[in-house]
This record gives structure tokens, sequence and C-alpha cells, in this order.
């Protein structure tokens, strides 16, 4: 019995070394442990390395460097932290996302990347997830989604005349807009740092700076240094106008050339330093527009989301049966203050704008139809889609695209703000 455990034991450990982990890996994951606190949740040395292999085969698919496997578990460790916190507020604020929404928005990221959901689904299974885990990592990532966006949202404020000074802008700027890709790296300082504390972030971009010019790529020292949320992915912030980077980046870059890095630039949050990967010019993009009406129904102990979408189901029987009509039924039913007085109005605006679950409903819908409910992160919706269509040039459009910028930039600053406030209000103890 005995040589059958040990056999066992050892078959148990050459798996394991198999799937990436060192012979000491291996051992450690069989003894299960906790080795941080986040929130009401412990996390093991397993879901550490699961997401470790994960991360790990996810570089190797991209044919990207790997950092240094302490590097790597201290980011996979600070983003699996942050992950578990915003998992558990949405817990709490009853923020769930079904398996036919699920459905639809791995159909939607297919779409977007121009692939099947098949194809999609193959190269999500290169990084060695299953089908199963592959759901279960992008059911999560929409989640989170949905908790910062409604987070942040309530942060932002755009004027009409921010937005209409950037519309005119991108209207003159429209045929020859140009996109940079860049990445940053960032280094804390508190809201009032004190002169040590300040030394102290210099001399780190200083060093940084140097093994830069020493031949460090810059993703590896984002991923070895950064102390941003991206610092796991490289510190790379995809694509963006000039218009789209932070204010107090975009003189500094709109001078930089591709290979560039421009920095140490003094932010709220700091210094960062900022690559920029290539400026490319960028095609305008024929802007879609939709008017919809929608009634919107929150949930409470007593009123839950059986209770909501049973309602709703009444509601839109009615109107499409000529009972009543949908704006009579939006001002007496929605809980949407800004809509519902207008009979649940939203007039012509780019999709993009939406919460994601709204964005699908209207996605789905022709000029007319009704939706079924579903749930976003606000609550439970019908909405009518009343019309869509494509304007290239008109200064409304370009109105539009400018909020959609604006908000854009705006989230990107105070995401990272939120995290922080968010990981600070919440207890966290790494025990190892």
């Amino acid at each position: 019995m005995l040589n059958s455990l040990f056999k066992k034991t050892a078959t148990i450990s050459t798996l394991l070394i198999m799937m990436g982990l060192s012979q000491a890996e291996a051992t450690d994951y069989m003894v299960d442990r906790t080795i941080a606190i986040a929130g009401d949740e412990a996390i093991l040395f397993s879901d550490l390395n699961s997401e470790v292999i994960k991360y790990k085969n996810f570089l190797k698919a991209h044919n990207q460097e790997l950092p240094a496997d302490d590097v790597i578990r201290k980011n996979v460790l600070e983003q699996l932290i942050t992950k578990r916190l915003i998992l558990q507020l949405a817990n709490k604020n009853n923020i769930i996302i079904s398996d036919t929404d699920l459905d639809r928005a791995i159909k939607h990221i297919a779409e977007n990347n121009h692939m099947t959901t098949e194809q999609l689904m193959s190269k999500y299974r290169t990084t060695g997830l299953t089908d199963v885990a592959i759901r279960n990592t992008i059911r999560d990532d929409i989640i989170i989604d949905e908790v910062k966006r409604s987070q942040v949202r309530s942060r932002i404020h755009i004027s009409d005349q921010e937005a209409e000074h950037l519309a005119y802008v991108l209207k003159d700027q429209a045929a020859h807009m140009l996109t940079y890709h860049l990445a940053v790296i960032n280094f804390s300082l508190p809201v009032t740092p004190s002169p040590a504390a300040t030394d102290a972030a210099n001399r780190k971009v200083n060093m940084v700076m140097k093994e830069l010019k020493s031949g460090m790529s810059f993703a590896h020292a984002a991923q070895k240094y950064s102390e941003s949320s991206n610092a796991i992915n490289g510190g790379d912030l995809g694509k963006l106008t000039i218009n789209e980077i932070p204010e107090y980046a975009a003189p500094a870059v709109s001078r930089a050339k591709p290979g560039d890095v421009v920095g140490p630039i003094k932010t709220e949050r700091g210094l960062s330093l900022i690559k920029v990967y290539d400026i490319a010019k960028m095609t305008p993009q024929p802007l879609e527009q939709v008017k919809v009406r929608h009634i919107l129904l929150t949930t409470n102990i007593i009123f839950d989301d059986v209770a909501a979408e049973q309602r709703l189901n009444n509601i839109r029987n009615d109107i499409i049966n000529g009972d009543h009509k949908f704006e009579d039924e939006a001002r007496r039913y929605s809980e949407d203050s800004g809509s519902a007085y207008n009979g649940g109005l939203i007039d012509w605006s780019n999709p993009d704008i939406f919460d994601p679950r709204f964005r699908e409903a209207i996605k789905s819908l022709n000029p007319g139809d009704i939706s079924e409910p579903f749930k976003s992160s606000f609550g439970w919706h019908i909405v009518e889609l009343i019309d869509r269509k494509i304007d290239k040039d008109s200064i409304e459009a370009y109105k539009i695209k400018a909020r959609e910028i604006l908000s854009n930039r705006s989230v990107m600053e105070e995401s990272e703000k939120w995290e922080r406030e968010l990981r600070d209000s919440a207890y966290i103890k790494i025990l190892e």
C-alpha cells in the first residue's frame, strides 16, 4: 500500500512539473495552504499557481518574454487580490452573468476579433485552459468590468462645453488623426509626498532607466517595477488617439518618435515612464448612433430578480399587444430618473457609451423591436430600438465621439484611483 501511495504521489508530482511548475513548486502544490487574505476570502497556494501557469502559458502562446518567476508570482498575486476584492463587491451587489448572457458576450468578443466563437475558444485553449475555465475567466472579466464601470461612472462629469470643444477638434483632425501604441511604468507617491519619498521614487526611476538603456525590454521592466494594475501585461495601454491620452502625458507623447521612452512625467499618482511603440495614421470610422427607449427596474430584498423579470415580461406583453404605449409604461414604472419623465427616451447616442449588457441587447434589435428583459449593472431593463443610423461627418456625431473619448480617458485615470481606494479600505494580508 505504501508503495502504491508513493507511485501515485510521484505521478501527481510529474504531472504538475509537466504543467510548468518546478519540483519545489510541485511539492508545495500538493500541500495547499493560505498565502494571502483578500477581504473575507483566503487565497490558496493552488489558486496562485493556477493563475501563474495560465499567465506563463499566455506569454508563451504569444511568443513574449518570460520575466523571472518571483516577478511573475508577485504581480499575479497582486492582480489576484484585486480581482477577488472586486468579485466580492459584485457578489454583495448581486451582479451576476447568466449563461445566456455569457454566450452572447463570447460571441460578441469573437466578432470584434473577426473570429467565430470556436476560433476564439481555440485561441484561449492554447494557454492550457479548459472550456469551463475559459468561460469562468470571461465571466469574471465581464463582472469586474461592470463593477468598475458602475463604481467609476459616478466620479465622471463631462460638460457640454468640453464635449463641443473636442468635437470640433476631432472634425478638424479627422483626415490626419494618429494613433499611438503606448505602454507605461508607474511609480506611486503619496498625495503629499515627503522629500524622502520623492527622493526614493526618483532613484527608482533612474535605476529603471539605466536598466532600459542596458537592454531590458520595456515590458519586462514594467512587469518587474511598475506599481500599476496593468504591470502584469507589460504596462501595455493599447492604441490611443492623442485625445484619449491623459492630459499630463499628451504633450510629451505628441513630440515623441516610435521607440522613444518619454518621462519621467509627474502625475496625480506619482511618476510615469511611457514607451511609444508605434505611431500610425488612423482610418476614420463611421459613427453608429441609436435612439432607444428603456424601462429600468431595480431590485431589493423584497422585490428580487425573479419579480423584476416577471414584471418587465408583463409590461412588455402589454406593449406588444397594444394595451399600453412604451413611453406611458416608462413614465409609470421606470426608475431611471434621467429618462423616465421623457417616456424612457435616450436620444441619439453611440452604443459604446452604454453598459455592455445594454449595448448587447440593442445590437440584436431591429427598429421597432422590444428586447426581452435583461439585467445590467444598473438593474433590470427592457429596451425598444426606435432607430439606428450611421453618421459619418456631422458635428453631432463628433460630439458623441468626443464624449466617448473624454469618458474613456477619465475611466482610465479614475479606475486606477478606485482600485487603490478599494484595496486601502479592505483587509489584505500576504502571508509569504
